[in-house]
């Protein structure tokens, strides 16, 4: 990616990528193209870069590529592991939300895709157990160092976007992952973080009696990560300044065999209850609650069906800000558009269980930065004092000094 100044367009760039959300009156015919292409989709942005090299510098610049990726948009498709044991996705719509590489191949070893967010994947390799971070999109990615602790199969993993990033590195992330500890596996757990700022990974204190962390439950809500436990509870984790605290799914009247899960909905922790329908006749009752502070809040109540499709409907997690998806254990999922009330349908080659793990993916043009460089200065006083005199010595160990504090 290019920098922000492709010929001295940064401020008026970073200027038209904070028009996107006014109105049209007033705007120039500059700004309403790049509003426009804010909008569109990942992959025809690639293709578009290649129309002018004022296009591939807007498209390409880090105020543009946040911009794009903090705009609500559906989900792009899922990714899942296939019953060859190879990353598989499944894509809405091929047209505009297919990947050049589904299978990431690009990377070194095969993976196991773990989490998600904004267009960026957290893999792990299957054989090294080494974290990887990518856009499927763009085929760009990076290696994070090997953590500290080890962190076994039942591992669950957390991406998480800092925002707002510095001015001069496209993308800040973390990687929050909760291990359990060899002598307990169930109830005790450690926290290990990633973050980019730093480069290197931070542990904390052992956490005991969390309850068994579901698979695939993890998101992230306002910076802190968020899972659901074997005990009807949500776990909240704040990297931060590493708080923990669990809580309680809120509790409604839904009668007979329910299904639910967390996700995130106009950056608010989120809970979607499915009702199984009882006879083939019936609907399923689908209710979605948001958190309000210390309080819940019905965001959503709706019902699917009747038909044989709808009868067992049980939610995934949600980290788009506008559609629900249900997956009716077979090969049918369901995407619910909560503003449009609009339902699309995707079907996927996975395996008849309810047990599959389905990442939510929707592209954008983000990619993980590489690792810092940092310049080293070596000084070596013995020899340096030969052939000079003492004032001289003295003037070179004064710069020196100055490089190692970073004193101008």
């Amino acid at each position: 990616m290019q920098d922000d100044d492709h010929g001295g367009r940064g401020e008026e760039v970073e200027e038209e990528t904070a028009e996107w959300g006014r109105d049209y009156k007033g705007m120039t015919r500059q700004k309403v193209v790049h509003r426009i292409l804010l909008l569109l989709p990942a992959k025809s942005l690639l293709r578009f870069r290649c129309v002018s090299r004022r296009w591939n510098g807007i498209i390409s610049s880090n105020s543009f590529v946040h911009a794009h990726a903090a705009v609500p948009r559906l989900v792009s498709g899922l990714l899942y592991q296939s019953s060859q044991g190879t990353v598989a996705y499944a894509a809405f719509c091929h047209a505009t939300a297919s990947l050049p590489d589904p299978s990431l191949s690009f990377l070194p070893e095969p993976v196991a895709v773990k989490a998600s967010a904004r267009g960026l994947l957290c893999c792990r390799g299957r054989f090294s157990l080494m974290y990887y971070v990518c856009n499927p999109a763009t085929a760009v990615w990076v290696s994070l160092p090997r953590p500290r602790n080890l962190h076994n199969y039942d591992t669950e993993v957390v991406l998480m976007i800092d925002d707002p990033p510095r001015s001069n590195r496209v993308s800040e992330f973390r990687v929050v992952c909760a291990f359990p500890r060899v002598e307990r596996i169930d109830h005790v757990r450690g926290f290990e973080t990633f973050s980019t700022d730093l480069w290197r990974w931070v542990t904390s204190p052992w956490t005991l009696r969390l309850g068994r962390l579901l698979p695939g439950s993890g998101v992230a809500v306002g910076g802190r990560a968020c899972w659901r436990t074997t005990r009807n509870t949500v776990i909240m984790y704040d990297p931060r300044d590493e708080k923990r605290w669990g809580f309680k799914r809120p509790k409604r009247d839904l009668d007979g065999v329910t299904w639910w899960e967390i996700g995130v909905i106009e950056e608010q922790l989120s809970v979607a209850y499915a009702k199984v329908a009882s006879t083939p006749e019936s609907s399923t009752m689908v209710e979605v609650m948001v958190a309000d502070s210390d309080s819940w809040s019905l965001r959503a109540a709706f019902g699917v069906g009747p038909g044989s499709r709808e009868n067992n409907l049980k939610p995934l997690r949600m980290e788009g800000d506008e559609e629900l998806l249900l997956w009716d254990g077979q090969r049918h999922i369901l995407g619910r558009d909560m503003v449009g009330r609009a339902t699309r349908l995707l079907v996927v080659d996975a395996p008849a269980t309810f047990s599959v793990e389905f990442v939510p993916y929707t592209a954008t043009l983000l990619h993980g930065d590489q690792k810092p460089i940092r310049r080293r200065f070596y000084f070596r006083p013995r020899a340096a004092l030969n052939g000079y005199s003492k004032r001289k010595a003295f003037s070179k160990l004064t710069v020196f000094l100055q490089q190692l504090t970073g004193i101008r």
